[in-house]
């Protein structure tokens, strides 16, 4: 199974994790406890936006519908 290094910043804490692939962004965060702001899971509230910063774009995202599609993702919750 393959992975992706994922570079989270919540709450100005900064954590590195790998990520399975078929996981959302947001998956990674919750599975790793790292609070990550969210509501609805379905991409409906816009709770769980982000900036990604490194990686295939960069953009702000709806991190429970987001699957990284490169090997290096770097993303921040912190937007304000």
């Amino acid at each position: 199974m393959s992975t992706t290094k994922v570079i989270y910043t919540i709450n100005k804490k900064t954590t590195e994790i790998e990520l399975e692939s078929g996981r959302t962004l947001l998956d990674g965060a919750l599975i790793n406890k790292l609070d990550p702001p969210f509501s609805c899971l379905e991409g409906v509230c816009a709770s769980c936006e982000a900036l990604v910063k490194e990686g295939e774009v960069e953009e702000r995202v709806k991190t429970c519908q987001t699957f990284p599609k490169s090997s290096f993702v770097t993303v921040n919750y912190d937007l304000d």
